[in-house]
């Protein structure tokens, strides 16, 4: 999404403002609970779906896809900036520019974004209620003793107000959804309700997502440097993946053992791939499904209707949407800087993913 003609400076003061407010964003939405009571009453989040993974293997249009069956709820563009209390804020976002046409999105990657769409706003919750994980220069993996149990309690109701904001009136079916990367930090410990649902991880091969997150990450660099909003929204809603604002999850201490930490190389993402994807292996239990974007690509058609059987859904809401699939742009690699043993490490992880991946 072009930031300059999206975001002028009367929005960008109100994005400023809620950015600062989360403890305000919190009280209103505590105030949601009490206004919207019995209307939340009747609603369940049963059955959530959280599709998450390293960027650039996928996420963004799996989420378009499951979002285009009319089974799920998720965050769109119109809960912004007031992602704690979309209730409340469904009541005046119009008034503020929300609805905005399809342009791309700010990756450059052909993917058009309205503000109706889905997208990844989950994270601002997390950050609002855990402070630890999120270091300096880097995100520490979750373990067994980062336990909130009134994170678990508002999340809940979170989900049920997401259900409810979407689906104008009609919320008996609907399952929540949500694209959020980060939810990968947290395999080897899931809170709650991530425990209680359906996590969608894709994958690409190793050296070509290494590519794009690398040339998203030198995008990014560029778009920070022109202008600043950029860094502060992307790090407000917890999108720590390139650019200034880079913080890399630490995937069993992977950035310890890193020789240079250069993300300017693409040695670095090779290694971050690597690690995260171990990471994956190592703890993905049997509510864990992980998609291949290569058989994604080549069999569209079935491997859609795989996932639609593995979430419970119809299979001709999902599959009936193949041709809307794609294969991603092919990344030119030069892989001679790239040491011989790294290079091994990731393959033999990426022959053990497409094993374990839905088939």
């Amino acid at each position: 999404m072009n930031f300059d003609e999206r975001y002028g400076l009367l929005d960008r003061g109100l994005y400023r403002l809620a950015f600062r407010l989360g403890t305000a964003q919190h009280a209103l939405a505590d105030v949601e609970d009490l206004l919207y009571g019995d209307a939340l009453d009747g609603i369940e989040a049963d059955d959530p779906v959280f599709i998450t993974a390293l960027p650039r293997a996928g996420t963004t249009i799996l989420l378009k896809l499951l979002w285009e069956t009319g089974r799920f709820a998720s965050h769109t563009y119109q809960d912004m900036p007031f992602v704690l209390c979309p209730l409340l804020w469904s009541r005046y976002a119009g008034r503020f520019g929300t609805d905005i046409e399809a342009t791309e999105r700010a990756q450059g990657d052909g993917l058009e974004v309205s503000g109706r769409s889905p997208e990844a706003f989950e994270e601002m919750i997390w950050k609002h209620f855990w402070d630890e994980p999120y270091r300096a220069d880097h995100i520490r993996p979750w373990t067994n003793s980062d336990r909130n149990p009134e994170f678990g309690r508002f999340f809940e109701t979170h989900m049920r107000k997401v259900i409810a904001v979407r689906s104008n009136g009609e919320a008996e079916g609907r399952r929540y959804l949500s694209k959020n990367n980060l939810n990968i930090a947290r395999l080897a410990a899931l809170p709650e309700p991530l425990g209680r649902g359906t996590l969608v991880v894709p994958f690409r091969d190793p050296l070509q997502q290494a590519a794009s997150m690398h040339r998203q990450h030198k995008r990014f660099l560029d778009i920070h440097e022109d202008d600043d909003f950029v860094r502060e929204y992307m790090e407000a809603i917890g999108h720590h993946e390139f650019g200034k604002g880079l913080k890399p999850v630490n995937f069993n201490g992977w950035l310890d053992d890193d020789p240079d930490r250069t993300p300017e190389s693409l040695s670095y993402w090779v290694r971050y791939w690597g690690a995260a994807y171990r990471f994956v292996l190592e703890h993905a239990e049997e509510n864990a499904v992980l998609v291949s974007y290569a058989r994604l690509t080549d069999e569209p058609y079935a491997n859609l209707a795989r996932l639609a059987d593995r979430l419970d859904i119809p299979e001709a809401d999902l599959a009936s949407q193949a041709d809307r699939i794609e294969t991603p742009r092919t990344h030119s690699v030069d892989s001679s800087s790239i040491p011989g043993t790294l290079l091994r490490q990731t393959s033999k992880v990426y022959e053990q993913l497409e094993q374990c991946a839905l088939n």
